[in-house]
Parts: structure tokens; C-alpha cells; sequence
């Protein structure tokens, strides 16, 4: 009797292991996302909500694109659902999905649509958690982990557009160079972990003087950059000299410790005074500056017209 009970409840165990133990779990409502695989937004995944988005030129668009080759409303994508339709908004240079040109199209999970040489992305259907991940992939894309402000990459990629964007239009664009003096100096006194303190609380000083539009990033070691759109010389360096005086006058307080720091600053502008065939020689210039004003003595400003006298 003992016996049949033991084996009765084996028995039970075994058909628990057996038994297949997934419950079918509710599947997620999927969400539209275009997804930029060329451009000045290179990476990024924007929402497609409910609606109409317009994609263009203008900074009134939903997705506002920096791209010369873009018309100012170009295309919109209609969201009704899990369809989307994407409509030509009678662009110059029109919108193309998969390498067809069309004035209106159902878009499917995949599709890839250009509407210039410079602007490529994806449509994609996908569920929130998908969307979290790639937010995160892409953070770690373009951002630099010590700082938390923009990466070389990044910078690169805008500098090229940015920098063909002002001479196409003929509008001003500065290029600043910063350099912390010493940083060897505070690592070795105080360590490296009091330099990446140091170097994140610059950061923070350098984003919150500088403008919304202006893009500011890591450009390695203890150098900074920022693409200053629309500037001209004599802004760029009201700018600069305002952080460098900031960053002159209080010490960062690292583990009860006073640390000190200056910072030496080069900028280069782009107008009709100062012709640069590249942006490789945009950036040459303004390192250029940034190497006077190391040489001058270090914690000042050179710009482009200085450093030529």
C-alpha cells in the first residue's frame, strides 16, 4: 500500500517534469520606429505615434533633419495601427523606399527608405522592450562613458554635415578646441579616479554654457570640442573666454581635496574671411589655435585671426 502511494506520487513528479512548463505569454502590441542608418542621426530610433509625422528640412518638422538634400517638409509617415503609409510631400529630390521612387507606399516591418544621398533609414515594427534596448545600444554608440557628453565618432559625423551645411548656405560656424593643462599633473597627484572627476565636472561646465544647438563632445584624453553652428569669431570667443574663467576661478572638490584647474583654448571659424577646403582642415586650424595658446602660457584663448599674426 505504502509502496503503490510512493509510486503514485513518483509518478506525479514525473509528469510535472515532463509536462511543459511555459505559459503562453500575452504577446506585446508592436510600435513604429524609423530607424536612421545614415545622416547626422546615425543610430537613432524615433517613435512613429499615432498620426502623421512630417520628415524634412524644417526645424517645425516631427523629425527634424540637417541634411541640404532634404526639402523642408519632405515626406510623412500615417500611423493607424501596426500600418503605416509614408507619402511624398512633393520633395525636390523625393523619398525612395527599397530604391523605388514613390509618391505613396504601405511601408512594411524592413523597408528602407532614402530620401537623400546623405539620408537613409529603416522602417521597423517593434515592442517597447526592443525599443529600450536599442536606446541603450545607441547611448553607448555616441556617448562617451567617462563624461557623459558626446563621443569623437559622433562629433566627426556632425562636424561633416555641419561643416557642409554652412559653406552650402553661407552661414558662420566655429569649431572650439579645449585642452585641460596639466591633467597628467592631477592624475599623478591625486589619481585616476580624481582625473575622470575632474574630467566629468568640465564636462558639465562646458554643456551648461554653451547653447542647445551647439554640439559638445569628448574629442580624447583631456580634449574637448564644440561645433558652435551659426557663430562667428567674435561670439565663439565671448563664449570661450566665459568658460575658461569659470573653470579658472573655483576649485572641484575631490574626497575633501582642492583640485585646481585651468584650461587652454583654441577656435577656429568658418566665414567668408576664412576659406578651409575640408573639415579635416577645420579641425587642423582650430588644434592649431589650441597649440598657440599651449605655447602662450597656457589658460587663454586663440582664435583663427590671432594665430595668423
Amino acid at each position: 500500500m505504502v509502496a503503490d502511494k510512493k509510486k503514485d506520487k513518483l509518478k506525479g513528479i514525473d509528469e510535472t517534469i515532463t509536462k511543459p512548463i511555459f505559459k503562453i505569454v500575452e504577446q506585446q502590441s508592436k510600435n513604429a520606429y524609423v530607424l536612421f542608418l545614415k545622416g547626422h542621426l546615425l543610430g537613432k530610433l524615433c517613435t512613429l505615434h499615432k498620426g502623421t509625422t512630417i520628415i524634412g528640412r524644417s526645424v517645425q518638422a516631427d523629425i527634424p533633419l540637417k541634411d541640404s538634400g532634404v526639402s523642408r517638409e519632405h515626406s510623412e509617415i500615417e500611423v493607424d495601427g501596426e500600418t503605416a503609409t509614408i507619402k511624398d510631400l512633393g520633395s525636390t529630390n523625393g523619398t525612395f523606399v527599397n530604391n523605388k521612387r514613390i509618391t505613396r507606399h504601405v511601408l512594411k516591418d524592413g523597408d528602407k527608405i532614402q530620401i537623400s544621398s546623405a539620408t537613409v533609414f529603416k522602417f521597423i515594427l517593434s515592442d517597447e522592450s526592443e525599443k529600450v534596448f536599442h536606446d541603450e545600444l545607441y547611448r553607448m554608440g555616441v556617448m562617451d562613458p567617462v563624461t557623459n557628453i558626446y563621443n569623437k565618432r559622433y562629433f566627426t559625423e556632425r562636424l561633416k554635415q555641419e561643416f557642409s551645411l554652412a559653406k552650402r548656405n553661407k552661414t558662420g560656424l566655429s569649431l572650439m578646441m579645449l585642452d585641460l593643462d596639466f591633467f597628467k599633473k592631477i592624475n599623478d597627484t591625486y589619481g585616476h579616479l580624481a582625473g575622470d572627476f575632474i574630467l566629468g565636472k568640465l564636462s558639465e561646465v562646458f554643456s551648461s554654457m554653451t547653447r542647445d544647438e551647439d554640439i559638445v563632445a569628448r574629442y580624447g584624453g583631456e580634449e574637448f570640442v564644440a561645433i558652435l553652428p551659426g557663430s562667428s569669431e567674435e561670439g565663439a570667443v565671448i563664449c570661450a573666454e566665459r568658460i575658461r574663467e569659470k573653470i579658472a576661478q573655483k576649485p572641484f572638490i575631490f574626497e575633501r581635496e582642492k583640485i585646481n584647474i585651468t584650461v587652454s583654448i583654441g577656435i577656429a571659424t568658418l566665414d567668408e574671411d576664412n576659406f578651409f577646403e575640408s573639415y579635416e582642415d577645420f579641425i587642423e586650424a582650430a588644434d592649431n589655435c589650441l597649440y598657440r595658446s599651449k605655447k602662450d602660457g597656457r589658460n587663454c584663448t586663440t582664435c583663427s585671426s590671432e594665430a595668423e599674426t
